[in-house]
């Protein structure tokens, strides 16, 4: 889109291509160069099923080499590794137990929770490529770099990208199907590929269900006009225009290779998809605590994902997505052609505009349906609302791209002012203006990090000020990494420890990365020489009965972030029985 707003889709080059792998790689880097969180609950679920499914793959290498070519295709077999997590698709565990393999276990590049992160790494650097490319190809050069900034420098799904779990690969994948998809509308190759980037989508996460009615609809907005009434053999019938081949792809190979991608569907098909359909669709809700209320049971508030991201994406980014906005209504006022409603529509507002270019694929619809969709979904009254922003991510990419359209119209009108000869300065100008734009929100990133979840923007004034108003600081265990020093400095030679919300798994990933000391133990509450409390009101009665267990009110250690409190460890005051000598490493027991 040039200054006057006019529509001019351009090709992509291997200049664009180089840029974007370059932006994806540099992710990467600095994603693998910041997995200094702890680990969520959800990635101690999924390093147990990674662990499982990398025995199948070891078992199949040896009876392979053994010559037995059937045995780990059996039902038997196959339900031996895969029973664990089937609410989830395996794709995506699957690739965190290769990567264990190759990484940790065979090179030894990385350690033992960097290596099962490490593909979940590699979709967030691919989904920076995409959307440079989207944004290059549909808008200019200048709005696919900002866009994939934007998308990079959003501190809370900063966070999400560097775990090992699901979030951020839909992200992608959501991103990539729309891509095909827009892509589709101008080649039949790109229609195929549609399905099966689509398949590997639902082999990540069921979110890309929501994907097709967008599709049909933005197919309506574009093709519905073309619709006619006509009368075959004395009945009326309606005539649609040609179906794209991306519905054909997407309703045949999708769920092929959604069906070929998940071995445990092999067998008793139809009742492992009810189950795991029924099992969403019942889906259990989780606490949140939002302006003070204790949101746990439906209905929730229609405002909340609106209102949740107002309040922890960058202030900088959301002027740009407004303003962004803005200007993409007034490109569509001034399109010529489009559906007979839409058209009539636009009729009322456009007299004081010039006729522009129709773009043909009316890429600002597409993108208005892609932000709003997940937000609406997750609007509902009963769709279950824990997990901050991570449920409407996929929106963002796409906030990023109007974003970016919004800070280059306003770079170009500053940029306007100087003269018309001046191009290199123009030029410096948009730079430097893109770059003021994007700074805080690379700022907010690297600030917040690692904390997470704890972000809040300056609308809301802060970690201080969110805490302030009785908003959700954080949840999911993580902030456990943050007292592992504490622990292995204070905690006796296999003494206990409350972990609360760090579970099981997350505590044996610390033990194997060599963070946590392997002789300290699980403990009940009452009898562990330690509690950990991650600060949530859902845990505030939790606390109050350590501080009676424990006798005492007040910690041994607390972690902060902006002075909030996220993590605090109480010590055990009253006098515990000795511990076993048999339990103390390198003691041994009386004879």
């Amino acid at each position: 889109m040039d200054t006057s707003g006019q529509w001019r889709a351009r090709p992509l080059t291997w200049l664009d291509g180089a840029i974007g792998l370059g932006l994806g790689v540099a992710f990467v880097v600095v994603l693998m160069g910041t997995v200094n969180m702890g680990f969520v609950r959800d990635e101690g679920y999924y390093f147990h099923a990674a662990y499982d499914y990398l025995g199948w793959f070891k078992s199949m290498a040896v009876l392979f080499d053994q010559g037995d070519w059937t045995t780990s295709f059996t039902q038997a077999e196959i339900d031996r590794h895969f029973a664990y997590n089937q609410e989830h698709p395996v794709l995506t565990k699957v690739l965190f137990a290769l990567s264990h393999w190759v990484f940790h276990e065979g090179l030894g590049w990385m350690s033992p929770s960097s290596s099962m992160r490490f593909p979940a790494t590699l979709f967030s650097g691919l989904l920076v490529t995409l959307v440079y490319l989207f944004g290059a190809e549909a808008f200019g050069r200048w709005h696919g770099l900002f866009a994939a900034l934007a998308t990079i420098a959003m501190p809370r799904p900063f966070f999400h990208a560097h775990l090992a779990a699901f979030d951020y690969p839909i992200n992608t994948m959501w991103f990539f199907v729309t891509y095909a998809w827009w892509k589709s509308l101008q080649s039949d190759r790109w229609g195929w590929a549609a399905g099966l980037i689509f398949g590997v989508a639902l082999s990540v996460k069921h979110n890309v269900f929501f994907l097709p009615p967008i599709f049909v609809l933005h197919w309506l907005l574009i093709r519905g006009g073309e619709a006619r009434l006509v009368v075959v053999d004395g009945r009326r019938r309606v005539q649609l225009p040609p179906i794209p081949v991306a519905f054909l792809s997407m309703a045949t190979l999708g769920p092929l290779v959604w069906y070929v991608l998940w071995p445990s569907h092999w067998f008793d098909t139809y009742n492992r998809v009810l189950w795991y359909f029924n099992f969403h669709l019942k889906h259990v809700h989780y606490f949140q605590y939002y302006f003070g209320q204790n949101l746990y049971q439906p209905p929730f508030p229609i405002e909340y994902p609106f209102v949740m991201s107002l309040v922890t994406m960058p202030p900088a980014t959301l002027a740009a997505f407004a303003i962004g906005t803005v200007a993409m209504i007034a490109l569509w006022l001034r399109a010529e052609g489009g559906s007979p409603p839409l058209e009539r529509l636009r009729r009322r507002f456009r007299a004081r505009f010039g006729a522009q270019e129709r773009d043909p694929r009316a890429t600002g619809w597409l993108l208005a349906l892609s932000v709003f969709v997940p937000f609406a979904v997750i609007a509902h009254p009963n769709t279950p609302i824990f997990g901050g922003i991570k449920h409407w991510m996929p929106a963002m990419p796409f906030m990023a791209l109007v974003a970016a359209v919004g800070a280059l119209a306003a770079a170009e009108a500053l940029a306007g002012l100087l003269p018309e000869g001046a191009r290199v300065a123009r030029v410096a100008a948009t730079a430097s203006f893109l770059g003021l734009v994007i700074a805080p929100a690379i700022t907010a990133t690297a600030h917040n990090h690692p904390h997470g979840t704890a972000y809040y923007n300056e609308l809301i004034g802060g970690a201080r000020g969110a805490a302030d108003r009785k908003m959700m600081r954080k949840f999911w265990g993580y902030s456990g990494r943050n007292g592992l020093p504490f622990l292995n400095r204070e905690v006796p030679p296999s003494g206990q420890v409350f972990f609360q919300n760090t579970n099981h798994d997350s505590v044996a990933m610390y033990k194997r990365d060599g963070l946590l000391r392997a002789d300290i133990r699980h403990g009940a509450m009452p009898v562990a020489h330690f509690g950990l409390i991650h600060h949530q009101m859902a845990s505030r009665s939790l606390e109050l009965e350590i501080w009676q267990a424990y006798e005492t009110r007040n910690p041994a250690m607390v972690a902060t972030y902006e002075g909030v409190p996220l993590l605090s460890i109480y010590p055990n005051t009253r006098r515990l029985p000795p511990i076993a000598p048999e339990l103390i490493p390198g003691k041994e027991p009386p004879p």
